[in-house]
């Protein structure tokens, strides 16, 4: 599938990003609220469905986006993002990037507690087009939109089995949608706590012809090395595991996006099929033009819902 033709680069030549002196978010999957504080949204949602969680939800941004530490967390990509932009400007992005993010919380929640979420932009055609080759399907996406979504519609709509490599933080008390209905997830997860065997382990479902699904905008620990590309306009540390994986196996690099298009209602959308060629073997270096196409079709991403990249700590910071 062709990429979209790209948009017109940022200008980089004033950047308001974070003084080096100001407070920085580190990256972190632990949750914003309380566990309590959680419960009071499912407890709304059962009542009123996302209307009052989305009632409520309005303060608590607003509450939030006033606090330096919570608007530190989405600083630096916004300062990339809108290089202009002024002190109240950028106020005003803080508090629509977290708007749009307590509502992807709240739909994911709804989904589960109300069975209500719908998805366009069915992929499916073409992802058995390209599980027709025999060597299983690298799904490449990034924390944008309602990306946790995704596997759920991939594993029940796709007709293949479906493996996702994540993180899960001790902290995280936010449930998945399957976790409020009392359903097991219906796929498999794999933490990348087992350093090299996790690769092996993910080499394995490739050949038994299953998707892989994988996040290019965020390293998962020691299993998940880096490299540099730009993005948005300075360089940042993309991991390239997935296209080690495709090097070795043969298998399609399937970059998309889920993008969150209303209230409970989301739209998958095929941006690139990368094509790794086999036996590049562990040089990073191999690697740099597939990382660099995946930043690419992320930027451009970026550029058409700026308010829908959930990286929520310095990406550029070294």
């Amino acid at each position: 599938m062709n990429r979209p033709a790209p948009h017109t680069p940022p200008d980089t030549r004033k950047v308001s990003c974070p003084d080096p002196g100001k407070r920085t978010a580190r990256w972190s999957s632990r949750s914003l609220g309380s566990r309590p504080q959680h419960e009071i949204f499912y407890a709304l949602i059962r009542a009123t469905g996302w209307r009052g969680a989305y009632a409520l939800l309005f303060f608590v941004i607003l509450w939030y986006t006033l606090r330096p530490s919570v608007r530190a967390r989405g600083a630096a990509y916004l300062g990339r993002r809108f290089p202009r932009a002024g002190k109240a400007a950028l106020l005003l992005h803080a508090w629509r990037l977290q708007w749009s993010f307590g509502k992807v919380l709240v739909d994911r929640a709804a989904a589960g507690i109300t069975g209500v979420f719908s998805f366009a932009g069915d992929m499916r055609d073409a992802l058995l087009s390209l599980a027709k080759e025999g060597n299983g399907v690298i799904m490449l996406s990034a924390h944008a939109g309602c990306w946790q979504m995704a596997p759920l519609v991939l594993a029940r709509h796709a007709g293949l089995p479906v493996t996702v490599l994540a993180h899960k933080d001790r902290l995280d008390v936010d449930r998945q949608s399957f976790e409020h209905a009392g359903e097991a997830p219906p796929f498999d997860s794999i933490g990348p706590e087992g350093g090299p065997l996790v690769a092996v382990e993910l080499m394995k479902r490739l050949r038994r012809g299953q998707l892989v699904c994988m996040m290019g905008d965020r390293s998962m620990g020691n299993a998940d090395p880096v490299l540099e590309v730009p993005f948005l306009g300075d360089s940042v540390p993309f991991p390239y595991l997935a296209y080690r994986l495709a090097s070795a196996t043969g298998a399609p690099v399937a970059v998309f996006f889920a993008l969150r298009s209303g209230p409970c209602r989301g739209g998958l959308a095929l941006a690139d099929v990368l094509r790794v060629p086999k036996g590049l073997g562990g040089a990073p270096e191999a690697y740099r033009p597939f990382a660099r196409r995946f930043a690419e079709a992320l930027e451009d991403f970026t550029r058409t819902h700026p308010y829908q990249f959930f990286n929520f700590f310095d990406m550029w910071k070294r």
